[in-house]
């Protein structure tokens, strides 16, 4: 039988395998570590993110508020809780110190908000203060409030966009770290899928924090290679005028459309709309959805394990009686101070952590807010 040769340089390629190159970790794991290690890094982040705050971080001192002002507070839109929840928290805040506070519903309209605006430097109130409701679009508006000595505090629109931030020295701020929200919303859709994700994103991109705040955290960390290696990402847009109606079409279709779809993602109370549209077309299915805000009705989704699997909470009872400390100082010529507002994931694990008042009106924070301010303000 004759006898097959091998090649000298393939006797040296394969000796060199034996002795130096089988070292090497072959690409199917190296790609396999990439993913764990990704993995790894959102669970720990999200499970920090379910943990509740310890103590105070706010203020500790400021001016005594001077009884009998009154305050216009300009909803973005009173229909969206995100907005009415604030607008009702900075009225009882007020009320609290002896001043008055009315509701403007700027009812997702610039022209609107605009008017709000105006008839409340006409009216000349002490102090505004716009609930998610963006300045640099209401220009003419802030500039006759600033000319006429109105002081303007904002509630969730940071300095976003360069306009903003030219604006910011005369109009501060109180937010939460909104762009924070969207990245551990992103960690824990990554951690509980495994890192293999089809998600559809539903953004609102006329809302400022969502757009350059929860949308693009999460946009952001599923489309990053490095933290999400194996994650595909479907945009649907939509208007805050269309909230109510919009979305749940957009994710029936999408569903549809890509049956591999897995994660629905929404802000306010969109997905809880999305969720039950969901349920009742029969396309839930394998889908989860991340969420924003924890209205009473996503957490009761998430306790009925019907779609909605988490949403991150910001108290925004919380952060209105802030703006109205902002507004306290600034109209006492004093400077703003951080307010150092904490968010919380909420899942099935946690939801017990929640109080009655809670689950009715939204997360609180966790520590007492109202006694805080109260002692600062002085009130009894």
């Amino acid at each position: 039988m004759r006898k097959r040769l091998i090649p000298f340089g393939a006797l040296l390629s394969l000796a060199f395998a034996f002795a130096g190159g089988a070292s090497d970790e072959p690409a199917w794991s190296q790609d396999n570590s990439k993913a764990a290690a990704a993995i790894a890094a959102a669970k720990k982040a999200a499970e920090q993110g379910l943990s509740a705050p310890s103590a105070w971080s706010g203020p500790t001192s400021g001016p005594k508020p001077q009884p009998g002002k009154k305050i216009a507070v300009v909803s973005c839109a009173q229909l969206t809780e995100g907005c009415n929840r604030p607008s009702r928290g900075a009225v009882a805040a007020a009320q609290k110190i002896g001043w008055t506070a009315t509701i403007f519903d700027g009812q997702g309209d610039t022209g609107k908000q605009l008017a709000a605006i105006n008839a409340a430097v006409d009216s000349r109130y002490d102090a505004i203060l716009l609930m998610i409701v963006d300045p640099t679009q209401l220009s003419e508006g802030i500039q006759r409030a600033i000319s006429s000595h109105i002081p303007v505090v904002t509630l969730a629109e940071p300095p976003y966009t360069a306009e903003r931030k030219a604006l910011l020295s005369a109009v501060p701020d109180v937010s939460h770290d909104w762009l924070k929200t969207g990245q551990l919303i992103g960690d824990y859709m990554i951690w509980k899928s495994d890192g293999h994700i089809d998600a559809l994103l539903l953004n609102d991109p006329e809302v400022v924090v969502v757009n350059f705040g929860q949308f693009k955290g999460t946009h952001e960390r599923l489309t990053d290679p490095n933290a999400c290696p194996n994650c595909k990402v479907t945009v649907e847009n939509f208007t805050i005028a269309t909230l109510n109606t919009q979305p749940a079409a957009l994710a029936a279709a999408a569903v549809q459309r890509d049956p591999k779809i897995n994660w629905v993602w929404c802000y306010d109370f969109c997905l809880a709309n999305v969720s039950t549209d969901l349920i009742a077309r029969g396309l839930q299915d394998h889908i989860m959805g991340a969420g924003f805000d924890c209205n009473a009705q996503n957490l009761q989704l998430i306790r009925d394990g019907k779609v909605q699997t988490v949403c991150i909470a910001d108290p925004r009872d919380w952060e209105a009686w802030a703006a109205v400390d902002t507004a306290n100082r600034v109209m006492q010529g004093q400077p703003v101070v951080p307010q150092s507002i904490p968010v919380r994931l909420f899942d099935k694990s946690n939801l017990n952590d929640l109080t009655p008042t809670d689950i009715k009106d939204g997360w609180q924070g966790g520590i007492d807010y109202r006694a805080q301010y109260l002692k600062i303000w002085g009130v009894q």
